[in-house]
């Protein structure tokens, strides 16, 4: 079964399925080649839907990530995706807006751009494509395909996603069941590993995303509220 959905790369949220998300904070550790930070990632239910973002800063880095959007008949309907990135070493803006009854997504910002889509299907930012995957996951799927928008220029690239094994994950001295799930594309060196622990409504506990000159990590290291 293929599903076609536009998305960008990294980050997360809870869960879909009938029923209301589960609102958490939780403390995530990054690490890249360049820095290692942490920070609060959270997710919220407000009057206009939803918000996930990810807040981290330390002396020479901060990092900022939000995602809104609504979610309908198990479907998210993504609203508007900003990033803020202030090392010294790179400094990085960049709003997207989702304009879904014009059927266009608009990129200002660190690169510019306008991507005209097909309004039947999803388009999913970096934080709330983890929706997606988690649903497919819980509902049983093994293997799926996803489009992931191109945040640079625009477009998309077809990615595939198969689950690997199950494996044990310590977090905060908690054991807890993983499902290990692989996203990668042919011809391509990149490799993204999600640990999903099934205690957690397949919450992610760790990202692993591998390219040949970079590793770069986003692993959960303490719960402070869920449900």
């Amino acid at each position: 079964m293929k599903y076609k959905i536009l998305i960008f790369p990294l980050f997360y949220l809870s869960y879909i399925n009938g029923y209301d998300l589960s609102e958490y904070e939780a403390k995530y550790k990054f690490e890249s080649n360049e820095i290692s930070i942490t920070g609060i990632r959270e997710f919220k239910k407000n009057q206009d839907g939803y918000e996930i973002r990810f807040n981290a800063s330390n002396l020479i880095a901060s990092l900022f990530f939000s995602s809104k959007f609504s979610i309908n008949n198990d479907e998210v309907n993504s609203k508007t995706y900003d990033v803020k990135i202030r090392p010294k070493f790179l400094k990085k803006n960049q709003s997207v807006i989702f304009n879904q009854q014009k059927g266009f997504v608009e990129s200002n910002g660190h690169t510019s751009w306008r991507f005209e889509f097909d309004n039947t299907g999803l388009l999913l930012d970096p934080l709330n494509v983890q929706i997606m995957i988690r649903t497919l996951i819980k509902k049983g799927l093994n293997s799926f395909e996803l489009d992931i928008i191109d945040m640079e220029k625009g477009g998309s690239k077809t990615y595939s996603y198969a689950v690997r094994k199950d494996e044990t994950c310590i977090v905060d001295g908690t054991e807890y069941n993983c499902t290990i799930l692989e996203r990668y594309r042919e011809n391509n060196n990149r490799v993204v590993k999600y640990y999903l622990a099934k205690e957690l409504d397949y919450m992610f506990v760790k990202i692993i995303d591998i390219s040949p000159d970079k590793i770069n990590r986003l692993e959960l290291k303490e719960i402070l509220s869920f449900g």
